[in-house]
């Protein structure tokens, strides 16, 4: 068969089948390049669906070569153009366009906002997050270990994975068991361990009254990262659970010895009306403030590195003791903890500051407190403070002694003429 084209030659068969020899196995590697590209960065596309409209657009563009090559001149051709070239142009713009233009553009949007490769290759979760919050447990399950199996080792996809065993299922155990392989990467270990046990503390926690292994799960967070942020954090959850418990235990003794007195005044008929708490009398109160410092005093020997519970004993010492020096030891202890942030340790030292200025020391000293600020980042914002405060010290000094300074009144004997 001979196909004539606008020029008067021939263009056999044998001429379009070695042209689509050529050609086809080009299309067929870009194609799969991009289906595999495509399946990698995202689910919201399915493999078949993909290979369908590869194979679609590479049929409109077959049968739009041989529909040309047929018309050959004329006004064939013009109906060939008018019938098959531009609907079948559109339609390859429809499937192709997304790839090819994301194909030009990426070198310049890469040179502006950095290369997706990394995000291409993360993946979305969206279809598992769907089935779960619809109660579909199960089918979340199996939408996250199939991306799972698309992407082994994701932290993401197995903490979730995880998630849904031990807070949808109940399951403790086959949780462990995903968290145990999320450990077992040495590299990531350092960033993955603190997210894993204080994931587990909160399931011990909140799902399984467990506290006593909840404690051990944010203890082993120390253990193998010690002198760390991770572990300062871990310091104050431990510290908080233990505080909490605490003031459980003392509302208990409370609301016990108050129905203890209840009881009694009825059993000697004394109880006319409601019980109205006595109002607390000096004495009360410094026996109160003593008692509180005492058990401050016993939670920070429980654990030292508790900013709460430091902050708390330092504000007991200054405002209730009286005692400025042992204060400021407990700002000290808190600015040289490990894991300490340039934040803490400004605010920390501005702390040591007031309390200098509050309590009668020489200008030089809160000076010399303040400039610590500025040595730890002399550009931070912090630094920039702390130099302004310097400057307005002396009157920030004289109107802290003026506040604390009794007013006297002068009596006169002199008489005033008064009948």
């Amino acid at each position: 068969m001979t196909l004539l084209a606008e020029t008067g030659e021939s263009v056999t068969v044998k001429d379009m089948l070695i042209a689509s020899t050529v050609i086809g196995p080009i299309y067929t590697a870009i194609a799969w390049y991009s289906i595999r590209k495509t399946l990698a960065s995202t689910a919201r596309y399915s493999r078949d669906g993909l290979i369908a409209k590869w194979m679609g657009a590479f049929m409109v563009s077959a049968f739009i070569l041989v529909a040309s090559a047929y018309a050959g001149g004329g006004y064939a051709l013009i109906g060939v153009l008018i019938a098959v070239l531009v609907p079948g142009s559109i339609i390859l713009a429809l499937i192709l366009t997304p790839y090819i233009s994301n194909w030009m553009a990426s070198p310049i949007t890469n040179a502006m906002e950095g290369r997706l490769d990394e995000h291409w290759k993360k993946p979305a979760y969206g279809p598992v997050i769907t089935p779960r919050n619809r109660g579909d447990y199960q089918g979340a399950l199996m939408a996250v270990e199939a991306l799972l199996e698309k992407h082994p080792g994701d932290f993401e996809g197995q903490m979730l994975k995880a998630s849904i065993q031990a807070e949808d299922f109940g399951d403790l155990d086959a949780a462990k068991q995903i968290l145990n392989e999320i450990l077992t990467e040495d590299d990531q270990r350092r960033f993955n361990l603190p997210v894993v046990y204080n994931k587990l503390a909160d399931w011990h926690l909140n799902l399984f009254d467990d506290p006593d292994e909840a404690r051990h799960a944010l203890k082993k967070i120390s253990e193998v990262y010690p002198d760390t942020k991770a572990a300062q954090l871990a310091a104050q959850r431990l510290a908080s659970m233990d505080s909490f418990d605490a003031a459980i235990d003392e509302a208990t003794d409370l609301g016990e010895a108050y129905q203890g007195i209840t009881a009694e005044a009825e059993k000697n008929n004394q109880l006319k009306g409601p019980l109205s708490i006595p109002t607390a009398t000096a004495e009360d109160l410094a026996l109160a403030n003593e008692t509180a410092l005492a058990r401050c005093i016993d939670r920070v020997e429980a654990h030292p590195n508790s900013i709460i519970n430091r902050e708390e004993l330092a504000d007991l010492y200054f405002k209730h003791s009286n005692e400025p020096e042992l204060a400021i030891f407990q700002y000290e202890y808190l600015i040289g903890m490990p894991g300490a942030t340039e934040k803490q340790q400004v605010a920390w030292l501005n702390k040591i500051a007031d309390i200098q200025v509050k309590s009668g020391c020489t200008q030089d000293e809160a000076k010399e407190t303040l400039l610590r600020i500025v040595d730890l980042n002399e550009d931070g914002a912090g630094a920039t403070r702390a130099k302004s405060r310097m400057m307005h010290l002396a009157i920030e000094i004289r109107a802290a002694n003026k506040k604390n300074m009794p007013l006297k009144l002068e009596r006169r004997k002199e008489d005033l003429g008064l009948m």
